[in-house]
């Protein structure tokens, strides 16, 4: 989207509304992947009896690398000059 095509909102509560309304379906999905991994790999490491350590590590590298592989959330405004 062009710079020029989004509207121009003043205030910070409105530009946050509108920001977390157009990334609203990204959103959910990051929150449930988010969820899910570390659910499973909770379980996994329990389950497997490793150290904890280790269960950090796999949560940082798992989150980091979702994180790489998505794409950015979008602003639908301008912010004001």
């Amino acid at each position: 989207m062009a710079d020029t095509d989004r509207p121009r909102i003043e205030s910070r509560s409105r530009r946050l509304l509108a920001y977390l309304g157009h990334n609203r379906d990204q959103l959910f999905v990051d929150a449930a992947v988010l969820l899910s991994w570390i659910i499973a790999s909770a379980a996994a490491f329990r389950w497997l009896t490793l150290p904890q350590w280790a269960h950090y590590l796999v949560l940082f590298v798992g989150i980091a690398v979702y994180a790489k592989l998505t794409p950015a959330w979008e602003r639908p405004y301008r912010s004001p000059d």
